[in-house]
């Protein structure tokens, strides 16, 4: 039996190896998809002075299964440039999303300038991303003022998600993120809103349940705005686990 501890560690494991995509799964046709496949937005993260990590997933419909993309292994092209017009680009390449990663994309992009900002997107078929800015960090041994806000505890249902809209306006650099990017409950009533399934356990749970929040436009924005540093407390798994000992557990014992 799968534990919520030991699923988390397994994903942290599978995620380092999953860099580059295995030949196996490249693909070269076009997607067929009806409805746009960005709906989770994008997102850059961990710059560091020569790149950093760009992120989406395509979701056409984010709360089914697979995000609505009906097995198909799809091809997605992404694009760095130094303006918002890309018309003065840096960096491009393709790579495939795959159901095995739920359709997510992460390009670890390297070789660009320090301590400047850049554009990127993504497209595939004839869909194309919003725009997203990385700020990459500065060289080694340079000192310069750093902007950075930190977020943590955004339980969807007690509330609307308005701070991450005033953050989207600020001059930051860098967002920090400190846990609690979700919340695995089930939906409770008289909430704010509610979580569109039950507690989550499963990889597809966790799956659906990262896509409803990406699904908040005042969240996109913010990842949009600039790169995120992000770890996980205890909501990302189980409220108050130690080890593999989930709240409940440690409850009947006291």
């Amino acid at each position: 039996m799968t534990t919520r501890r030991r699923f988390l560690t397994d994903l942290v494991r599978y995620s380092a190896l999953c860099a580059g995509v295995p030949s196996a799964w490249r693909v070269t046709t076009r997607p067929r998809l009806v409805d746009d496949p960005f709906q989770l937005g994008v997102a850059s993260g961990d710059p560091t002075a020569t790149g950093g990590m760009l992120w989406t997933r395509l979701a056409p419909r984010p709360l089914e299964p697979d995000g609505g993309m009906d097995g198909q292994r799809t091809v997605v092209e992404w694009i760095v440039a130094e303006d918002d017009p890309f018309a003065q680009v840096t960096q491009r390449g393709r790579v495939t999303a795959a159901p095995e990663l739920g359709y997510s994309v992460h390009v670890d992009v390297d070789g660009l300038a320090p301590d400047r900002w850049y554009f990127y997107r993504f497209a595939t078929g004839d869909a194309t991303s919003p725009v997203g800015r990385i700020r990459t960090a500065p060289a080694e041994g340079a000192t310069s003022p750093l902007r950075f806000a930190f977020a943590s505890c955004q339980h969807y249902e007690q509330g609307l998600y308005t701070a991450y809209q005033h953050l989207a306006r600020e001059e930051l650099d860098l967002v920090a993120h400190l846990g609690d990017y979700i919340y695995e409950y089930g939906p409770a009533p008289g909430r704010v809103r509610q979580h569109a399934t039950t507690e989550v356990r499963t990889l597809d749970d966790y799956r659906q349940r990262y896509a409803q929040y990406k699904s908040d436009p005042l969240l996109r924005a913010a990842h949009q705005h600039c790169p995120w540093i992000v770890t996980w407390d205890d909501h990302e798994v189980d409220n108050n686990y130690a080890g593999l000992v989930g709240e409940n557990l440690m409850e009947s014992e006291e």
